[in-house]
């Protein structure tokens, strides 16, 4: 890699870059800087794998975390992995879930390359302690509950003759007592904390996938907390915390609060629109899973769409159906050297607000949007607009529908449709359909475009479980476009915003949720 070009990071070095514990949006600026510019990644197991797609795309990624004392690697192999790659001149970063130097062993591992002479830097991340606790509802502090807070281990077993952690001691504190890697010895710790003194009535909490879409909190007592978890069967990773300040939570919950929480939503856009939709729904606390089903592309052939770009003059209307019609449209005319100056004198019309606001983004403001953001929308706002004799673009995709240029036609109207982008499906064997939709696990289905609906057919075709999913799920769609083509195929979508955009779906379908009970959790 030219370091010139990328000048945060620097070869032949290890990086240890803590990556939170869980929330992607947790990793640091400076993680992520790094992230970007790695050739090696070491990972742990526990981490969201969207952290990951920071990652710079040629890097090598090698998973060597632990769970559950499955012994994927020792610490010796990846000290090893660690040396032997910072020594053939690559840049390496060793991600850790949370912050590397809290019960992370980032430690050792810092050590290891100190005694190998071994450059290093370590990038601090936000730790359990502070980020699990925050997305409970659970301050770590309170000014007038808790003024010190205490980070322990629950690994090793409190009952044996010598333990390493006081917990006789620990009792006597008027601490937060948070307990890292407690879950299999709960009862054994809370045992421990009241026969040192801590009253069994301290608020306690368990945080299970403490700031993922899956967390769960279970409260209690002190005395009560070991059944609790039990009953509710809580599973690792979870984080015990033991104070006055569990007893906030009910007041200051917000992330399990959210209207999309715990939901399990399934888009269905190219990769290169998925960001925005994917984005406002993790807002509102649904665990999203991307499968593109689109792949835009530039047409194979420009020659008709610099004929009329060559020609723009003669046009009296240009129809754009979609923000991909203007994107590409547009960018071909920069590329030739003109601007928006260049449609002065047209008038120019949208499908919807989606695609109006791709093209104000460009400095033109369209002429007519219709009321009803489809295709029949458009034939009946052209209605009031007299067409007979006049030229009209449309810069469509490849697929797209015919119904407008009919109408026009048959109006008088000199009708020139040109593929300004392809959209194909891509390649089933080319595409790997999430675990959570081939083990039939997704809540809601997201449409924003008919193209969609006929490619994610094409894409899973009949996967078993993946159909079946899609039959008994929920599913949203954009627009009453994107519904015409789910009710041609049998399906009928449950959920459709007014406005054909991506903002007033995520907000109907946060209105759809919040009338309904929760997931269980």
């Amino acid at each position: 890699m030219n370091s010139s070009v990328l000048p945060h990071s620097a070869s032949g070095r290890v990086y240890f870059v803590g990556a939170g514990p869980g929330d992607p949006g947790l990793l640091t600026l400076r993680g992520a800087q790094y992230l970007s510019e790695a050739d090696v990644v070491l990972y742990d197991e526990l981490l969201d794998r969207r952290v990951l797609e920071l990652a710079n795309p040629a890097a090598d990624k090698i998973n060597v975390g632990h769970r559950g004392g499955d012994g994927r690697r020792s610490l010796d192999q990846i000290f090893e992995l660690l040396i032997t790659h910072a020594r053939d001149g690559k840049r390496v970063v060793r991600l850790k879930g949370g912050d590397p130097y809290v019960f992370g062993r980032g430690g050792e591992e810092a050590l290891a390359m100190r005694e190998a002479g071994i450059s290093f830097e370590v990038v601090s991340g936000v730790s359990a302690a502070s980020g699990v606790l925050a997305y409970a509802g659970i301050p770590l502090t309170h000014r007038n509950m808790a003024a010190v807070a205490v980070l322990v281990t629950g690994h090793e077993d409190p009952t044996k003759d010598s333990p390493s952690v006081n917990w006789q001691g620990l009792a006597a504190l008027d601490a937060t007592l948070v307990i890292f890697m407690g879950n299999r010895r709960m009862a054994d710790i809370a045992d421990a904390l009241m026969a040192g003194g801590r009253a069994a009535t301290t608020p306690t909490a368990v945080i299970e996938w403490g700031t993922w879409p899956s967390q769960r909190t279970v409260t209690g007592s002190l005395q009560t907390i070991a059944g609790l978890v039990k009953t509710a069967q809580v599973q690792s990773p979870a984080l015990i915390v033991v104070g006055e300040v569990v007893s906030l939570r009910e007041h200051l919950s917000w992330f399990e609060a959210k209207p999309l929480f715990g939901r399990r939503v399934l888009i269905t856009r190219s990769r290169e629109q998925s960001g925005a939709l994917q984005l406002l729904l993790e807002s509102e606390g649904a665990a999203v899973t991307a499968l593109p089903v689109l792949d835009i592309r530039a047409p194979d052939d420009w020659s008709p769409v610099d004929t009329a770009v060559s020609d723009l003059a003669r046009f009296g209307w240009i129809v754009f159906t979609s923000p991909n019609s203007v994107d590409y449209f547009c960018q071909r005319l920069q590329q030739g050297g003109r601007d928006s100056r260049a449609f002065g004198g047209i008038s120019i019309s949208s499908v919807g607000e989606a695609t109006a606001q791709a093209l104000r983004l460009r400095g033109i403001e369209p002429d007519l949007i219709p009321e009803k953001q489809s295709q029949e929308g458009l034939v009946e706002a052209f209605d009031q607009v007299a067409v007979a004799g006049v030229s009209i673009l449309i810069p469509a995709s490849s697929i797209g529908r015919t119904l407008l240029d009919d109408a026009l036609r048959k109006r008088g109207a000199e009708v020139s449709r040109i593929v300004a982008y392809q959209n194909r499906p891509p390649e089933p064997s080319q595409v790997a359909l999430p675990a959570a939709l081939e083990k039939g696990e997704i809540d809601l289905f997201v449409f924003a475009s008919p193209s969609s609906v006929h490619h994610f057919l094409t894409v899973v075709g009949d996967a078993g479980k993946a159909m079946s999913s899609l039959t008994n799920g929920t599913i949203a769609s954009i627009g009453p476009t994107t519904s015409r083509a789910l009710t041609e195929i049998g399906l009928q979508p449950a959920i459709e915003p007014a406005q054909s955009t991506v903002p007033a779906l995520v907000t109907a379908i946060c209105a759809h949720y919040e009338s309904l009970p929760g997931p269980a959790r």
